[in-house]
């Protein structure tokens, strides 16, 4: 037995899966430590966080930039369903539980992570809100109408409402069609 801080814990480099039932407090820490890197050897992680958490990264409508920027290499799934009431002591929220499994393969190259970190990073945060203002300045409005047109989303559309099968032709486009000094900036997303 290891007692330590599973934030700041070494991870196996064998593969390896998680299960546990985190303080709610700690989740987005937790899984930036377990996630950002599809290169380490997790296969799986079992958590009980809480319920809207579960939700908003299972999500089958809209996406978020934190989702995204896990979600070519992990699926995320929402199952059991936790009442606050199965907790001594009682949380002010339910919890549930969520898996996030490897994907295989990955819908982008581990290698390229950071660079698709930038391209959401720039359709999340950048100027304007849809889809045709915020990627104008990597693709032209041409390459933007094809793209929308292939892929079955609005130029008028949100980013969060593209899933991340359409988000990785985007960037699969991106890469081998755009020239590299049109790809945004890469930094730490």
């Amino acid at each position: 037995m290891v007692r330590a801080d599973a934030r700041e814990l070494e991870l196996p480099e064998e593969p390896f899966v998680v299960v546990a039932n985190i303080p709610f407090q700690f989740t987005t820490s937790l899984l930036h430590r377990l996630l950002d890197d599809p290169t380490s050897a997790l296969r799986c992680a079992h958590l009980v966080v809480q319920k809207q958490v579960a939700w908003k990264h299972a999500g089958k409508e809209r996406t978020t930039l934190k989702t995204l920027n896990w979600s070519p290499w992990y699926e995320f799934s929402a199952g059991l369903g936790l009442p606050a009431d199965a907790f001594n002591p009682r949380p002010r929220v339910d919890a549930c539980l969520m898996v996030a499994a490897k994907r295989g393969p990955p819908l982008v190259e581990p290698g390229h992570r950071h660079l698709f970190r930038a391209l959401a990073h720039r359709a999340f945060e950048g100027r304007g809100n849809s889809l045709g203002k915020v990627l104008r300045p990597t693709f032209t409005r041409t390459q933007l109408r094809r793209l929308a047109s292939d892929n079955g989303f609005s130029l008028n559309s949100y980013p969060s409402e593209l899933t991340v099968y359409q988000w990785t032709s985007v960037f699969d486009f991106m890469v081998t069609m755009i020239p590299p000094d049109l790809w945004p900036r890469v930094g730490r997303f």
